[in-house]
Protein backbone atom coordinates (compact mmCIF):
# COMPACT_ATOMS: atom_id res chain seq x y z
CA UNK A 1 0.00 0.00 0.00
CA UNK A 2 2.71 2.78 0.84
CA UNK A 3 4.60 1.47 -2.53
CA UNK A 4 1.44 2.12 -4.02
CA UNK A 5 0.98 5.67 -2.84
CA UNK A 6 4.33 6.41 -3.32
CA UNK A 7 3.93 5.52 -6.76
CA UNK A 8 0.81 7.80 -7.54
CA UNK A 9 2.59 10.82 -5.67
CA UNK A 10 5.66 10.15 -7.90
CA UNK A 11 3.10 10.39 -11.26
CA UNK A 12 1.08 13.36 -9.77
CA UNK A 13 4.70 15.14 -9.28
CA UNK A 14 5.61 14.20 -12.65
CA UNK A 15 2.28 15.35 -14.43
CA UNK A 16 2.56 18.79 -12.74
CA UNK A 17 6.14 19.09 -13.48
CA UNK A 18 4.92 18.39 -17.43
CA UNK A 19 1.76 20.29 -17.52
CA UNK A 20 3.93 23.41 -15.69
CA UNK A 21 6.50 22.84 -19.25
CA UNK A 22 3.81 22.85 -21.40
CA UNK A 23 2.37 25.99 -20.34
CA UNK A 24 5.61 27.90 -20.38
CA UNK A 25 6.30 26.47 -24.44
CA UNK A 26 2.53 27.40 -24.74
CA UNK A 27 3.15 30.89 -23.84
CA UNK A 28 6.61 31.63 -25.45
CA UNK A 29 4.81 30.33 -28.78
CA UNK A 30 2.07 32.76 -28.06
CA UNK A 31 4.37 35.81 -27.76
CA UNK A 32 6.10 34.71 -31.05
CA UNK A 33 3.21 34.30 -32.92
CA UNK A 34 2.39 37.69 -31.73
CA UNK A 35 5.12 39.47 -32.17
CA UNK A 36 5.63 37.87 -35.51
CA UNK A 37 1.99 39.26 -35.96
CA UNK A 38 3.18 42.57 -35.51
CA UNK A 39 6.17 42.37 -37.61
CA UNK A 40 4.41 40.91 -40.21
CA UNK A 41 1.76 44.52 -40.21
CA UNK A 42 4.70 46.32 -39.75
CA UNK A 43 6.41 44.70 -42.65
CA UNK A 44 2.72 45.17 -44.64
CA UNK A 45 2.58 48.93 -44.17
CA UNK A 46 5.79 49.75 -45.20
CA UNK A 47 5.25 47.96 -48.59
CA UNK A 48 1.88 49.80 -48.79
CA UNK A 49 3.19 53.28 -49.15
CA UNK A 50 1.27 54.52 -52.06
CA UNK A 51 3.46 54.89 -54.86
CA UNK A 52 1.66 57.17 -57.84
CA UNK A 53 3.48 59.56 -60.68
CA UNK A 54 3.68 61.89 -58.58
CA UNK A 55 6.54 60.15 -57.13
CA UNK A 56 8.55 60.71 -60.61
CA UNK A 57 8.47 64.50 -60.12
CA UNK A 58 10.82 63.98 -56.95
CA UNK A 59 13.81 66.26 -58.94
CA UNK A 60 17.05 66.15 -56.92
CA UNK A 61 17.73 69.53 -54.69
CA UNK A 62 21.09 69.48 -55.82
CA UNK A 63 20.80 68.54 -59.48
CA UNK A 64 24.33 68.89 -61.23
CA UNK A 65 25.56 72.03 -62.64
CA UNK A 66 27.08 72.13 -65.74
CA UNK A 67 30.80 73.49 -66.46
CA UNK A 68 33.57 72.96 -68.70
CA UNK A 69 34.49 69.90 -69.64
CA UNK A 70 31.14 68.39 -69.38
CA UNK A 71 30.36 66.69 -72.64
CA UNK A 72 26.52 66.29 -73.36
CA UNK A 73 24.30 64.68 -76.01
CA UNK A 74 20.93 66.99 -76.52
CA UNK A 75 18.23 66.14 -78.52
CA UNK A 76 16.33 68.97 -79.16
CA UNK A 77 12.72 66.74 -80.55
CA UNK A 78 12.23 62.99 -81.48
CA UNK A 79 10.80 64.50 -84.37
CA UNK A 80 14.10 66.28 -86.00
CA UNK A 81 17.07 63.73 -85.05
CA UNK A 82 18.96 66.05 -87.53
CA UNK A 83 19.16 68.86 -84.25
CA UNK A 84 20.49 65.90 -81.92
CA UNK A 85 24.25 66.93 -81.38
CA UNK A 86 27.53 66.29 -79.08
CA UNK A 87 29.02 68.60 -77.83
CA UNK A 88 31.54 69.74 -74.79
CA UNK A 89 31.63 72.57 -73.14
CA UNK A 90 34.75 74.99 -73.62
CA UNK A 91 36.87 77.26 -71.29
CA UNK A 92 34.45 79.64 -71.63
CA UNK A 93 31.72 78.22 -71.06
CA UNK A 94 29.89 78.34 -73.90
CA UNK A 95 28.77 75.28 -76.83
CA UNK A 96 27.30 75.18 -80.46
CA UNK A 97 23.99 74.39 -81.34
CA UNK A 98 21.91 74.51 -84.60
CA UNK A 99 20.13 77.32 -85.43
CA UNK A 100 20.95 78.78 -82.16
CA UNK A 101 24.95 78.78 -82.78
CA UNK A 102 27.01 79.88 -79.39
CA UNK A 103 25.27 80.23 -76.20
CA UNK A 104 26.50 80.41 -72.75
CA UNK A 105 25.53 77.56 -70.01
CA UNK A 106 27.78 77.24 -67.77
CA UNK A 107 26.24 77.43 -64.85
CA UNK A 108 23.14 75.88 -65.42
CA UNK A 109 21.48 73.03 -63.92
CA UNK A 110 20.33 70.03 -66.62
CA UNK A 111 16.77 70.57 -65.82
CA UNK A 112 17.32 75.00 -66.09
CA UNK A 113 19.44 73.84 -69.45
CA UNK A 114 16.57 72.05 -70.90
CA UNK A 115 13.68 74.91 -69.86
CA UNK A 116 16.34 77.42 -71.23
CA UNK A 117 16.78 75.04 -74.62
CA UNK A 118 12.72 74.30 -75.03
CA UNK A 119 12.08 77.95 -74.97
CA UNK A 120 15.21 79.04 -77.56
CA UNK A 121 13.92 76.39 -79.65
CA UNK A 122 10.04 77.48 -80.10
CA UNK A 123 11.12 79.74 -82.57
CA UNK A 124 12.27 76.75 -84.85
CA UNK A 125 10.31 73.55 -83.73
CA UNK A 126 6.78 73.28 -83.12
CA UNK A 127 6.90 71.20 -79.93
CA UNK A 128 10.44 70.87 -78.49
CA UNK A 129 11.00 68.68 -75.71
CA UNK A 130 14.88 68.75 -75.18
CA UNK A 131 16.85 66.21 -73.73
CA UNK A 132 20.26 67.05 -72.49
CA UNK A 133 21.99 63.87 -71.27
CA UNK A 134 25.90 64.52 -69.44
CA UNK A 135 28.19 61.69 -71.52
CA UNK A 136 31.42 62.28 -69.40
CA UNK A 137 31.61 64.50 -66.58
CA UNK A 138 34.53 67.03 -66.19
CA UNK A 139 36.85 65.97 -63.20
CA UNK A 140 35.75 67.88 -59.75
CA UNK A 141 37.89 70.48 -57.36
CA UNK A 142 37.14 70.26 -54.20
CA UNK A 143 38.61 72.70 -51.67
CA UNK A 144 39.41 70.43 -47.93
CA UNK A 145 40.25 72.97 -45.07
CA UNK A 146 40.68 72.14 -41.35
CA UNK A 147 41.54 68.89 -39.61
CA UNK A 148 42.25 66.19 -42.23
CA UNK A 149 45.74 64.63 -43.12
CA UNK A 150 46.90 66.72 -46.22
CA UNK A 151 44.10 69.78 -46.55
CA UNK A 152 44.09 71.63 -49.79
CA UNK A 153 42.50 71.40 -52.92
CA UNK A 154 42.16 67.89 -54.50
CA UNK A 155 40.71 66.34 -57.86
CA UNK A 156 38.47 63.47 -58.24
CA UNK A 157 36.89 62.44 -61.58
CA UNK A 158 33.55 63.43 -62.84
CA UNK A 159 32.47 59.67 -62.55
CA UNK A 160 34.05 56.63 -61.82
CA UNK A 161 33.84 53.02 -62.72
CA UNK A 162 34.14 49.75 -61.86
CA UNK A 163 35.29 47.09 -64.17
CA UNK A 164 32.59 47.40 -66.71
CA UNK A 165 32.14 50.84 -67.19
CA UNK A 166 28.29 50.28 -68.70
CA UNK A 167 27.67 48.23 -65.39
CA UNK A 168 29.48 50.53 -62.30
CA UNK A 169 29.52 53.89 -62.78
CA UNK A 170 29.43 55.85 -59.72
CA UNK A 171 29.86 59.35 -59.13
CA UNK A 172 32.99 60.55 -56.13
CA UNK A 173 31.54 61.29 -52.37
CA UNK A 174 32.49 62.81 -49.60
CA UNK A 175 34.42 59.12 -48.31
CA UNK A 176 36.50 59.77 -51.70
CA UNK A 177 37.34 63.34 -50.99
CA UNK A 178 37.85 62.43 -47.51
CA UNK A 179 40.18 59.61 -48.51
CA UNK A 180 42.22 61.42 -51.34
CA UNK A 181 43.25 64.03 -48.38
CA UNK A 182 44.97 61.49 -46.56
CA UNK A 183 42.16 60.23 -44.24
CA UNK A 184 41.33 61.67 -41.02
CA UNK A 185 43.90 62.34 -37.34
CA UNK A 186 42.73 61.11 -34.43
CA UNK A 187 41.57 65.15 -33.27
CA UNK A 188 39.06 65.35 -36.57
CA UNK A 189 35.72 65.96 -35.58
CA UNK A 190 33.63 63.77 -38.11
CA UNK A 191 30.33 65.45 -36.22
CA UNK A 192 29.94 68.35 -37.51
CA UNK A 193 31.43 68.54 -41.15
CA UNK A 194 30.64 71.34 -43.29
CA UNK A 195 29.65 70.94 -46.79
CA UNK A 196 29.80 73.99 -49.10
CA UNK A 197 28.44 74.16 -52.32
CA UNK A 198 27.38 76.36 -55.38
CA UNK A 199 23.34 77.10 -55.29
CA UNK A 200 21.21 76.60 -58.54
CA UNK A 201 21.14 79.89 -60.39
CA UNK A 202 16.48 79.21 -60.28
CA UNK A 203 17.31 78.97 -56.52
CA UNK A 204 18.94 82.33 -56.43
CA UNK A 205 22.89 81.31 -56.73
CA UNK A 206 25.36 82.18 -54.35
CA UNK A 207 26.42 79.04 -52.01
CA UNK A 208 24.24 76.62 -49.98
CA UNK A 209 25.64 75.10 -46.21
CA UNK A 210 24.72 71.72 -44.41
CA UNK A 211 26.52 70.25 -41.84
CA UNK A 212 27.05 66.36 -41.68
CA UNK A 213 27.34 63.48 -38.70
CA UNK A 214 30.27 61.80 -40.58
CA UNK A 215 30.45 59.59 -37.92
CA UNK A 216 27.06 57.76 -38.81
CA UNK A 217 28.36 56.35 -41.74
CA UNK A 218 31.60 55.21 -40.30
CA UNK A 219 30.36 53.18 -37.00
CA UNK A 220 26.83 52.51 -37.98
CA UNK A 221 27.10 52.19 -41.94
CA UNK A 222 24.70 54.78 -42.86
CA UNK A 223 25.59 55.50 -46.31
CA UNK A 224 22.62 58.15 -47.07
CA UNK A 225 25.35 60.67 -45.23
CA UNK A 226 27.63 59.88 -47.52
CA UNK A 227 26.72 62.23 -49.78
CA UNK A 228 28.08 62.88 -53.54
CA UNK A 229 30.63 66.17 -54.23
CA UNK A 230 30.29 67.99 -56.77
CA UNK A 231 32.70 70.68 -58.49
CA UNK A 232 33.84 73.81 -56.38
CA UNK A 233 32.75 72.16 -53.40
CA UNK A 234 34.39 73.35 -49.93
CA UNK A 235 34.33 70.58 -47.14
CA UNK A 236 35.75 72.18 -43.63
CA UNK A 237 36.73 69.64 -40.27
CA UNK A 238 36.61 70.70 -37.29
CA UNK A 239 39.80 69.79 -34.43
CA UNK A 240 37.97 68.16 -31.73
CA UNK A 241 39.76 69.12 -28.11
CA UNK A 242 40.64 65.29 -27.35
CA UNK A 243 41.95 62.37 -29.63
CA UNK A 244 39.48 59.67 -30.97
CA UNK A 245 41.54 56.33 -31.41
CA UNK A 246 38.59 54.57 -31.65
CA UNK A 247 36.98 56.68 -34.59
CA UNK A 248 40.61 56.53 -35.91
CA UNK A 249 40.96 52.71 -36.30
CA UNK A 250 37.29 52.68 -37.62
CA UNK A 251 38.57 54.65 -40.44
CA UNK A 252 41.61 52.65 -41.35
CA UNK A 253 39.56 49.67 -41.18
CA UNK A 254 37.01 51.47 -43.44
CA UNK A 255 40.16 52.42 -46.02
CA UNK A 256 38.98 55.93 -45.52
CA UNK A 257 42.44 55.76 -43.93
CA UNK A 258 45.83 53.98 -45.31
CA UNK A 259 47.10 51.20 -43.47
CA UNK A 260 50.73 52.47 -43.43
CA UNK A 261 52.50 55.87 -43.42
CA UNK A 262 56.01 56.33 -44.65
CA UNK A 263 58.14 58.43 -42.11
CA UNK A 264 62.08 58.67 -41.87
CA UNK A 265 64.29 57.01 -38.62
CA UNK A 266 68.12 58.68 -39.38
CA UNK A 267 70.93 58.95 -37.23
CA UNK A 268 71.72 56.40 -34.67
CA UNK A 269 69.47 53.03 -34.98
CA UNK A 270 70.11 50.11 -37.33
CA UNK A 271 68.09 50.51 -40.23
CA UNK A 272 68.12 54.43 -40.78
CA UNK A 273 66.22 55.60 -43.85
CA UNK A 274 62.33 55.61 -44.84
CA UNK A 275 60.23 52.95 -42.28
CA UNK A 276 56.64 52.03 -43.53
CA UNK A 277 54.57 51.67 -40.32
CA UNK A 278 50.92 51.39 -39.25
CA UNK A 279 49.22 54.23 -39.41
CA UNK A 280 48.09 54.27 -35.66
CA UNK A 281 51.92 54.02 -34.60
CA UNK A 282 53.48 55.94 -32.59
CA UNK A 283 57.43 57.31 -32.46
CA UNK A 284 58.60 54.03 -30.64
CA UNK A 285 56.99 51.57 -32.59
CA UNK A 286 58.72 53.79 -35.86
CA UNK A 287 62.37 53.38 -33.86
CA UNK A 288 61.50 49.44 -33.40
CA UNK A 289 60.81 49.10 -36.93
CA UNK A 290 63.95 50.47 -38.00
CA UNK A 291 66.03 47.90 -36.09
CA UNK A 292 66.28 49.65 -32.92
CA UNK A 293 68.55 52.30 -31.54
CA UNK A 294 72.19 51.31 -31.13
CA UNK A 295 74.26 53.61 -28.38
CA UNK A 296 72.66 56.47 -28.34
CA UNK A 297 74.46 59.64 -27.60
CA UNK A 298 72.75 63.41 -27.26
CA UNK A 299 68.54 63.86 -27.62
CA UNK A 300 66.21 62.98 -29.94
CA UNK A 301 64.62 64.91 -32.25
CA UNK A 302 61.02 64.82 -33.95
CA UNK A 303 60.65 66.96 -36.26
CA UNK A 304 57.16 67.55 -38.79
CA UNK A 305 56.19 69.52 -41.59
CA UNK A 306 52.49 70.81 -41.19
CA UNK A 307 50.62 71.80 -44.15
CA UNK A 308 50.21 75.61 -43.39
CA UNK A 309 54.14 75.36 -43.74
CA UNK A 310 55.12 76.03 -40.31
CA UNK A 311 57.01 73.05 -38.61
CA UNK A 312 56.88 71.14 -35.43
CA UNK A 313 59.95 70.41 -34.18
CA UNK A 314 60.71 69.00 -30.64
CA UNK A 315 64.11 67.87 -28.99
CA UNK A 316 63.63 65.22 -26.17
CA UNK A 317 65.38 62.26 -24.21
CA UNK A 318 63.38 59.78 -25.67
CA UNK A 319 61.61 56.90 -22.81
CA UNK A 320 60.62 53.33 -24.60
CA UNK A 321 58.18 53.39 -21.90
CA UNK A 322 56.81 57.17 -22.71
CA UNK A 323 52.84 57.45 -22.80
CA UNK A 324 51.33 56.49 -26.05
CA UNK A 325 50.35 60.19 -28.14
CA UNK A 326 52.16 61.60 -25.16
CA UNK A 327 54.44 64.64 -26.40
CA UNK A 328 57.42 62.67 -26.34
CA UNK A 329 55.78 59.64 -27.86
CA UNK A 330 53.79 61.17 -30.82
CA UNK A 331 51.22 59.16 -33.16
CA UNK A 332 52.72 59.77 -36.03
CA UNK A 333 51.46 61.20 -39.85
CA UNK A 334 52.97 60.78 -43.05
CA UNK A 335 56.22 61.89 -43.88
CA UNK A 336 57.36 62.81 -40.08
CA UNK A 337 61.34 63.21 -39.11
CA UNK A 338 63.34 61.15 -36.22
CA UNK A 339 66.66 62.13 -35.82
CA UNK A 340 68.26 59.95 -33.44
CA UNK A 341 71.42 60.90 -31.45
CA UNK A 342 73.63 64.06 -32.34
CA UNK A 343 75.68 61.49 -35.52
CA UNK A 344 73.23 62.73 -38.73
CA UNK A 345 76.25 64.19 -40.87
CA UNK A 346 77.73 60.74 -41.17
CA UNK A 347 74.23 59.26 -43.10
CA UNK A 348 74.54 59.29 -46.76
CA UNK A 349 73.69 61.68 -49.23
CA UNK A 350 71.10 58.61 -50.48
CA UNK A 351 69.14 59.04 -47.31
CA UNK A 352 69.24 63.12 -48.01
CA UNK A 353 68.07 63.01 -51.16
CA UNK A 354 64.80 60.45 -50.15
CA UNK A 355 64.46 62.67 -47.06
CA UNK A 356 63.66 65.94 -48.60
CA UNK A 357 62.03 65.03 -51.67
CA UNK A 358 58.61 64.84 -50.48
CA UNK A 359 58.86 68.31 -49.33
CA UNK A 360 60.00 69.95 -52.52
CA UNK A 361 57.99 72.98 -53.16
CA UNK A 362 57.38 73.77 -49.90
CA UNK A 363 60.60 73.29 -47.80
CA UNK A 364 63.85 74.01 -49.46
CA UNK A 365 66.35 71.37 -49.17
CA UNK A 366 68.71 73.51 -46.96
CA UNK A 367 65.79 74.09 -44.65
CA UNK A 368 65.19 70.63 -44.11
CA UNK A 369 68.64 70.05 -43.83
CA UNK A 370 69.11 72.39 -41.10
CA UNK A 371 66.31 71.57 -39.37
CA UNK A 372 67.49 68.34 -39.06
CA UNK A 373 71.07 69.32 -37.51
CA UNK A 374 70.59 72.08 -35.70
Amino acid sequence: MYINNVIISYALKRSFLLNYIVLILFSLVSQNITLSAENKNNFKNTINIEVNTNYLDRLPANDYILGPGDQLKIIVSREYPELTTNVTIDGEGTIYLPRLSRIFIEGLSINELNSVLNKAYREYVKYPSVESIVRTYRPIKVQIIGEVQEPGLITLDGSLSLGDESKSLYFPSLFDAIQRSGGITEFTDLSKVQLIRKNRISRGGGKITTKINFEDVLIYGDISKNLRIYDSDIIKFNKSLKPNQSLLSKAITSKLNPKFIDVFVLGRVNNPGKTTISRASVLSDAIDVAGGMKAIKGPLKFIRFNNDGSMDKRKFAFRYNAKRGSFKNPYLKNGDLIVVGNNILNTSNEIITDLTQPFLGIFSTYSVIKAITD
